[in-house]
């Protein structure tokens, strides 16, 4: 079952580049944008000052958010940087590449899952990376295997390294409402949501928080979006992302 749901979810992000939902011109939203940033300024203290800075964005889409990454953190005297990313979808690598052309290695972009250790396999960075990022990939799994994805990511880490999991959380009621929107527009014929939407199930990431705090070095926090509509899970190998 959950290789029939990655291997759908493949197909659909195939079809929205194919169609030109994405290409690379897309950008995500000011409020997006705006958050990832303020988390950026929350956690940058805690990086660490390497050159360069290794930052994997596991689910890259179409490297949007690695060309906001290198803009902010360059900003702030993390530069240079080594970004690499993976995605399910090979379309989407496709314009990750066009669209990093100059600020990544066209190796450094490929094909990979989130439940697939080799994916977090990289030439030269067999210690891990400083910096894993991820926006809305989480949601896109079985809820049996969203626990296990985030673990793997932590796993991906360098010493000092730093994880940020950016996704919506089904225990918040933004989560719940949106989970009954969904429904309806699957189940009922309404459209509340994008039909795509429908295949995501937001992940209990709270639950997860409270998991991954209680293993030492580890420590865990969330941040929320001013909205409420989304969250941060801020997971710091040092075990000092709560102070």
């Amino acid at each position: 079952m959950a290789h029939n749901l990655i291997e759908g979810q493949r197909r659909s992000f195939d079809s929205l580049v194919e169609r030109g939902v994405y290409d690379a011109d897309f950008d995500h939203a000011p409020a997006a944008k705006t958050f990832v940033a303020n988390v950026l300024g929350e956690v940058r203290q805690q990086l660490p000052w390497k050159k360069p800075l290794t930052v994997l964005d596991c689910g890259c889409g179409t490297g949007a958010w690695l060309t906001f990454l290198h803009a902010q953190l360059s900003l702030v005297g993390f530069n240079p940087l080594r970004l690499c990313g993976f995605d399910l979808s090979y379309r989407m690598v496709e314009v990750a590449r066009e669209k990093l052309q100059g600020l990544a290695l066209p190796d450094d972009l490929r094909t990979g899952n989130v439940l697939d250790r080799q994916s977090y396999a990289f030439e030269g960075l067999s210690v891990g990376f400083d910096l894993i990022f991820t926006y809305d990939v989480i949601q896109q799994l079985p809820r049996s295997r969203q626990a296990e994805a985030c673990e793997m990511m932590i796993a991906a880490l360098a010493p000092q390294g730093m994880a940020l999991i950016f996704d919506n959380d089904s225990a918040t009621r933004f989560g719940r409402r949106m989970a009954l929107r969904k429904f309806l527009t699957r189940y009922c014929g309404l459209r509340l949501v994008p039909r795509y939407y429908c295949n995501a199930s937001y992940p209990p990431l709270e639950r997860f928080r409270r998991q991954f705090d209680r293993t030492p070095p580890m420590r865990a926090r969330i941040m929320a979006r001013a909205d409420g509509s989304k969250r941060a899970m801020i997971v710091d190998c040092r075990g000092d992302a709560g102070q």
